[in-house]
């Protein structure tokens, strides 16, 4: 079973599954390290750092070559950047602040293949070997995720997967934007923000879909856990790279001062 299809099963049954994010380092063999993990999928941002659609080809092609199912942060829920980024062969997309409906018809016309959507047909990493060119097979393997940063978005939530649930492979919280919006900027651990992703994961329970957040290092994945989250996005290379200079500093200082 290929890893797509082994993450696509996790998300089904509510399993746990663990991923990261790439935000500004375009070079494709970091994707190709981050491959000999087991992490169910890398996450390219396109909406913050410096990555821009073109400047992750290579690494998607990577990510395939490898069997290590990539998912892309889009902008905004814009058609021609939805299918383009597929027809390079990103496995999924996450659709970031979702407060309407509209947002999400929108990415899953973009992003489907007729009858389900609109999607042109075009692409040099467009089908997988598992799609067997068919477009059916096609919009049943590629994931759509919506990202949850508003109390906008919370009251829409319900709606939204009634109608759009089977074309949706989770739900994931962006927690920073979220306190932002609810007026208490940064501090992710104030009641409100505590209540707002409460309510998310209780929503995601009752109509039985993946939920997730982002979480800054692997010290939080446990409390969200607990809270019943099974999709864990975990920090960035950049956050990776700072954790470890930290710690080789905090090393030096302690081995010059014995």
């Amino acid at each position: 079973m290929s890893r797509l299809f082994r993450l696509k099963e996790k998300l089904m049954n509510l399993e746990p599954v663990l991923g990261t994010t790439i935000t500004s380092v375009k070079w494709s063999g970091l994707v190709q390290k981050a491959a000999q993990y087991p992490l169910d999928f890398i996450l390219f941002d396109l909406e913050h750092g410096t990555l821009s659609i073109e400047g992750i080809e290579e690494s998607l092609r990577i990510c395939r070559l490898t069997d290590l199912p990539s998912i892309v942060r889009v902008p905004d829920s814009v058609p021609n950047i939805i299918s383009k980024t597929l027809d390079m062969g990103a496995d999924g997309l996450l659709l970031p602040r979702i407060e309407k409906a509209e947002q999400v018809e929108i990415a899953v016309r973009a992003a489907r293949y007729f009858p389900r959507g609109r999607k042109g047909c075009g692409g040099f990493s467009n089908f997988r070997p598992e799609d067997e060119s068919s477009t059916d097979r096609y919009n049943d393997n590629r994931m759509i995720f919506i990202q949850m940063e508003s109390d906008e978005g919370l009251k829409m939530l319900p709606s939204i997967l009634s109608k759009f649930k089977a074309e949706l492979s989770g739900v994931i919280i962006g927690p920073y934007d979220a306190s932002i919006m609810y007026g208490t900027p940064l501090n992710i651990k104030s009641d409100v923000i505590k209540n707002f992703i409460k309510k998310v994961f209780s929503i995601c329970r009752q109509e039985n879909i993946s939920c997730g957040i982002f979480v800054d290092n692997r010290s939080m994945i446990q409390g969200y856990r607990e809270l019943g989250a099974n999709i864990f996005w975990v920090g960035s290379e950049i956050s990776f790279i700072c954790e470890s200079y930290a710690a080789l500093c905090e090393s030096f200082k302690e081995a010059i001062e014995e």
